[in-house]
C-alpha cells in the first residue's frame, strides 16, 4: 500500500481545486514558448499527420510535467477502502464534518468539494459518500470525498477508453495549453481537441457540457486525456456519408445560400455543401448570381450530379422551372400589354425584366409620341417599373422588342388645361426624397411637392416627417412647365397662412394673449398662434429696465401684449408687454374716474391711480 499522504493545513488548504490546479499550470507554462501558429486549424482527417499527432503528444507531455510538479502525490494510490455513505454534520471554515458512526467523525477538506458562489457545494444532513484513506496522529479516520468520485468515474474512464464510447464531462477551467473537464475525475483536453477548428478563446468553452473520446488514460495519476475533436469529427463524416447516400440527381432539395461569387454560388445543405454553377442560377443571361440570390436565402434546386469519389454535389436552381422561352408566345403574344423593371438604360433604348429569363427592350424611336431625339433616362430609371406593349418576338435568339408610346398618347399634350395653376388634385406618395415628395397624379405624370410647401405651422426637414410612400394626398397646383415636364405641387396651399389670418384678425394696436416659448438674447419669443410666433424685444417686456428676458418672464408664461408692428414680407410681428401694461393701466384708471364722477364714491384722483395700478398688477399676476 502507497504511504499516506499529509494533508497540509487548512488555512493553507485551497478552497478550489479546479483554481489551484489552474493557478499553477498557468505559472509553469507561462515560461515556455507560444504554439508556432494560433491561427485556426483546418478540419482533422481520418488520418493525422505527423505534425499534428507530434503536437498533441507535446500538449499532453506538458500538462503530465504540471501534474508532477504541482500536485505532488497526484499519483500515489490512496489507501483503497470501500465507498462509504455518510451524513454531513456541519460545513466549517476548516472543512465538512461527518459522522463516522460508533461516535467517530471526520473531516473533510473544502477543497473537495464543487465550490457555488465560493462556498461548497454540500449541506448539513446531506448524505455523501467517501473514502477512508488512513487515521491521523489521534487515531481519528482520515476520508477523502473526492476519492469516491474519482474510483466511481475510473471503470466509467477504463469502459470508455477499451469501447471507445464518449463520455460526459463539464469543461471547468482553462490551462494553458488546453481545459480541464471536469468527467468525475480530473481531465485534460488538449487545445487542439477541443473542436474541428482552433477556439481563440477557450474561456468561452468554460462551463459547457460536452461529450468526448478518452484518448489516454494514466490510472496511476488518475488522470485522463480526452477529445472532443475526433468524437466531432466521425460524426461529421458519419452525417455526410448518409447525407450523400440519401441525394440522388434530379431529386429537389432546399439548402442555404453561403456565398454567391462571380463562378456560381455555394449552398449550405446542412452536414455537406452544395455548388450551383453560374449558368445553372438563372435562365437570365449575364446576371450576376449576387443578383439573384443573397447570403442566407434558402432556396430550392435539382441535384445534377453527385461524385461519389469526392463528395461534391452540383446543383441547380433554374431547372426547377421550365424555360420560359419555351412558351414565350402564349404568355407574350404580339399586341399583350406587360409590366416589368427597368434593369438597364442605354443610349438607343430601355431593358426590361418581365420574369427570371424573359428580357425585353423599349427602342428609343418607341418611347414617346413626341418627335425629336428623346433619352431613354428622361423616361426611367433603374428598378422603376414600366407598362410596355409587345411588338415583336424573336425566339430563336430570345429577344422581345416592347413599345412604350403605343399604349397611350403624349400625356403632356394637354397637362397645362388639365394642371392649371390653383388647381386642386390628388395622387399617391411614390417617393421621398431630401427635398420634396413625388406625388403620381395620373399613369404617366408625377409632380413634386417642394419640402418648403409642405406645411405653414412647422419646418419639415425631410419629407418622411408628414408622408410616407403610397399615402394619397390634396394638393394645389403652384406651376405646370409642359416644356420641362414638371408640375409644381402644395400642400400647405391648401389653407389660408396662418400669418395672414392672424395680422387680419390681429391688426395693429390689438392687445393679444400668448405663451413665452423661448428667449433670446434680445427679447423672448410668444407663440400667437399654432405655428406662429410674436417677438417681444427686451426694450418692451417692461416698464423698468431688464437686463435679461429670462429674469423677468417664465418659460410657459401666459402674458398680454400689444400688437405694434406687422412686416408682412418678412412675415415677422412684433409685440410690445410694456405697451400692454400701460394700456390695461389706463383702461383701469379710466374705470375708476368713471366711477369717481359719482358724488358718493369721494376718492380723489390720485387714489383711483393708485387702485387702477394696484388691480392693473393683480390682473397680470392671475394671468
Amino acid at each position: 500500500m502507497s504511504p499516506e499522504r499529509t494533508s497540509p493545513e487548512p488555512e493553507n488548504t485551497p478552497t478550489n481545486p479546479e483554481q489551484n490546479e489552474k493557478a499553477s499550470f498557468e505559472a509553469e507554462a507561462a515560461a515556455r514558448p507560444p504554439a508556432e501558429s494560433e491561427s485556426p486549424a483546418s478540419p482533422p482527417q481520418e488520418e493525422h499527420g505527423e505534425d499534428e499527432d507530434a503536437e498533441l503528444q507535446q500538449e499532453i507531455d506538458q500538462f503530465d510535467a504540471l501534474i508532477d510538479q504541482h500536485l505532488p502525490g497526484a499519483g500515489e494510490d490512496a489507501s483503497r477502502g470501500e465507498i462509504i455513505e455518510v451524513p454531513v454534520v456541519a460545513v466549517r471554515e476548516d472543512g465538512v464534518l461527518v459522522d463516522m458512526g460508533g461516535k467517530a467523525e471526520a473531516l473533510v477538506r473544502l477543497d473537495e468539494f464543487k465550490l457555488i458562489d465560493g462556498k461548497p457545494d454540500v449541506q448539513p444532513g446531506q448524505v455523501i459518500q467517501v473514502v477512508q484513506v488512513g487515521r491521523d496522529s489521534e487515531g481519528s479516520p482520515r476520508v477523502s470525498h473526492r476519492e469516491a468520485r474519482v474510483r466511481e468515474a475510473e471503470a466509467t474512464v477504463r469502459e470508455a477508453l477499451k469501447s471507445q464510447e464518449p463520455v460526459r464531462g463539464r469543461i471547468s477551467a482553462t490551462v494553458k495549453g488546453g481545459v480541464m473537464v471536469d468527467i468525475g475525475l480530473a481531465a485534460f483536453m488538449p487545445a487542439s481537441q477541443v473542436d474541428l477548428f482552433r477556439i481563440p478563446d477557450l474561456n468561452s468553452m468554460v462551463g459547457q457540457d460536452i461529450e468526448a473520446y478518452v484518448i489516454e488514460y494514466d490510472p496511476r495519476r488518475k488522470r485522463a486525456v480526452l477529445s472532443r475533436r475526433r468524437l466531432l469529427y466521425e460524426r461529421r463524416e458519419s452525417a455526410r456519408r448518409e447525407m450523400l447516400d440519401s441525394l440522388s440527381e434530379d431529386q429537389l432539395i432546399k439548402g442555404k445560400v453561403k456565398s454567391a461569387l462571380d463562378f456560381g454560388v455555394f449552398l449550405d445543405l446542412g452536414v455537406i455543401d452544395g455548388f450551383i454553377p453560374r449558368e445553372e442560377v438563372s435562365y437570365d443571361r449575364g446576371t450576376h448570381p449576387s443578383e439573384i440570390v443573397k447570403a442566407g436565402d434558402e432556396i430550392e434546386v435539382k441535384v445534377i450530379k453527385i461524385d461519389e469519389e469526392t463528395g461534391k454535389v452540383t446543383l441547380s436552381r433554374k431547372r426547377i422551372n421550365p424555360d420560359p422561352w419555351d412558351t414565350i408566345d402564349n404568355k407574350y403574344s404580339v399586341g399583350t400589354i406587360v409590366t416589368g423593371k427597368v434593369i438597364a438604360i442605354q443610349n438607343y433604348g430601355i431593358f426590361i425584366h418581365l420574369e427570371e429569363g424573359v428580357t425585353g427592350m423599349v427602342h428609343v424611336s418607341d418611347l414617346s409620341w413626341a418627335p425629336g431625339n428623346k433619352k431613354p433616362s428622361e423616361f426611367a430609371k433603374i428598378g422603376d417599373d414600366l407598362t410596355c406593349q409587345v411588338l415583336d418576338l424573336n425566339k430563336q435568339n430570345r429577344r422581345m422588342s416592347l413599345g412604350l408610346k403605343q399604349i397611350t398618347m403624349d400625356p403632356w399634350a394637354e397637362a397645362d388645361k388639365k394642371y392649371s395653376r390653383g388647381t386642386k388634385v390628388k395622387g399617391k406618395v411614390t417617393s421621398l426624397t431630401n427635398y420634396g415628395a413625388f406625388v403620381r397624379l395620373d399613369d404617366y405624370i408625377e409632380g413634386m411637392v417642394h419640402v418648403s410647401d409642405l406645411s405653414w405651422e412647422k419646418r419639415i426637414n425631410h419629407p418622411k416627417e408628414v408622408l410616407k410612400v403610397g399615402e394619397e394626398v390634396e394638393c394645389v397646383v403652384i406651376k405646370t412647365d409642359k416644356k420641362q415636364r414638371r408640375i409644381s405641387l402644395g400642400i400647405k396651399q391648401l389653407t389660408e397662412s396662418p400669418f395672414d389670418q392672424f395680422v387680419k384678425e390681429h391688426p395693429v394696436g390689438t392687445l393679444i394673449t400668448g405663451k413665452v416659448t423661448r428667449f433670446a438674447p434680445f427679447g423672448a419669443f410668444v407663440e400667437v398662434a399654432p405655428g406662429l410666433e410674436g417677438l417681444v424685444h427686451i426694450s418692451q417686456i417692461d416698464e423698468k429696465r431688464v437686463e435679461l428676458p429670462e429674469k423677468a418672464l417664465d418659460a410657459g408664461e401666459e402674458i398680454t401684449c400689444k400688437v405694434v408692428k406687422v412686416d408682412a414680407r418678412n412675415q415677422k410681428i412684433s409685440l410690445s408687454r410694456r405697451d400692454a401694461l400701460r394700456q390695461v393701466e389706463r383702461d383701469q384708471v379710466k374705470s375708476y374716474m368713471k366711477k369717481g364722477s359719482d358724488a358718493k364714491s369721494g376718492m380723489m384722483f390720485g387714489e383711483a391711480l393708485e387702485q387702477a395700478r394696484k388691480d392693473a398688477e393683480k390682473q397680470d399676476d392671475e394671468s
